[in-house]
Formats: structure tokens, sequence, C-alpha cells
């Protein structure tokens, strides 16, 4: 009788320990979260080849999250990158991201940008919600293939290229924009979100200048 007890009494502590491990483990899991977030890559190359004005201005989209600009304003103004100066500016297409570069030799330009946001984000629709502006798609728009099918195309946008600049050499060459948002939706209670990469990747022909219509595709990670 003792021996059946004290299995009893084994086996309600063994019980109630997986119990507790389970609890645990069940906590752990939910509360195990990682923040959201939006990556903005502005890359444009060939612009070393150039001589510059007075004031050179190159202006592409801005990112939005459900409608709102995905970084503030005070993330976006006045930073330094190189010989570039970011700033906000109203176009005729609405608010966009310019970098300036005043009175110095073109540099080609490079500038990151990142925002976290600790309670995960949710993408609805990344189409509208990506590049702003968004325009309808025309036949005309500059586009090179990224993800291997014509349906990856998904909306247009527009960047902005001086005319005022001028070649240093007879071959200077093209101009080339990447441009990429990585839109990460985190990790929630430990279920992983999706991550989609919304991206403009052109070569701007000599010649081609001022308002220019681009191509942005959309590729999911994962």
């Amino acid at each position: 009788m003792k021996d059946i007890s004290l299995k009893i009494m084994v086996l309600g502590i063994i019980g109630i320990i997986i119990f507790f491990i389970v609890i645990i483990l069940a906590g752990a899991a939910y509360f195990n979260n990682n923040p959201g977030g939006y990556q903005y890559i502005v890359d444009v190359k060939g612009l070393n080849n150039y001589q510059p004005t007075l004031i050179t201005d190159v202006i592409v989209p801005l990112p939005v999250r459900n409608g709102q600009q995905v970084f503030p304003d005070e993330d976006l103004q006045y930073k330094t990158f190189g010989n570039w100066t970011s700033m906000l500016v109203m176009t005729p297409y609405g608010k966009m991201l310019a970098f300036e570069s005043i009175g110095r030799n073109l540099t080609d330009l490079h500038a990151e940008f990142f925002k976290l946001y600790p309670d995960g984000t949710k993408i609805e629709n990344i189409t509208r919600e990506s590049f702003s502006p968004v325009l309808p798609l025309t036949a005309s728009d500059y586009s090179q293939w990224i993800y291997g099918k014509a349906s990856a195309r998904d909306y247009s946008t527009i960047i902005y290229i001086p005319d005022s600049i001028r070649p240093l050499y007879a071959v200077s060459g093209d101009l080339t924009f990447n441009l990429e948002l990585d839109a990460n939706e985190g990790m929630q209670h430990s279920i992983v979100g999706k991550t989609y990469l919304v991206t403009v990747r052109e070569v701007i022909p000599l010649g081609v200048r001022n308002w220019t219509r681009v191509v942005a595709q959309i590729g999911e990670l994962r």
C-alpha cells in the first residue's frame, strides 16, 4: 500500500512539474515578440560623372504606411550622407524626399533610413502602402525586371533628376537608381510575420531628366 501511495505521489509531483513547464513555455511563446519595421535604401550611381550646378537636387518617393509616412519628419530632414543632405519637399505629385548637394563635385548617393514598430506591423496592401506617389502604369514607364516575370510590375512612381547637370566626359553614361523598401511584420507571440521588398531598379539613359516615371516591383521574401 505504501508503495502505491509513493508512486501516486511521485506521479503527482511529475504531473505538477510538467504542468508548470508547459505554462512557462506557453508564456514564453506568447511574449516572444520582435518588432516589425521598415528599412528604406536610396542608392543612385553615376552622379559622379556629372558636373553639378550651384544646387543639385535628386528627388525620390516617400515611404508610407497605412497612408501615413513611415518615418516622421525629424527622421528624414537634414540628414547628411556624404555630400548630400536629405529634406522633405512639396512637389506637383505631393510630398517627397529630396537629396541636395551644394556647390561641390557630384558624388554617388547612398542613404539608409530605419524605423522599428515595437507593436509589430500588419501589411494589408503593400501595393498602396509602400511608395508615394503611386501612379497608374503606362507603357512608357522605364523598368528593369527584378523578380523574373512581367507580372511583378505593380505600379508606377516617379523620380526627379535635374536637367541642369552636364556630363563631365563624352561617355559619362547612364544613372542607375536602386530604391528598396523592406517592410517586415516582425514576430508576435512567436509567429513570424511576412517580409516584403518593394524595389525600383532603373537605368535612366543620358538625356532623360526632370520628372521620370519608374516601375515599383514587389517581392515577398518570406
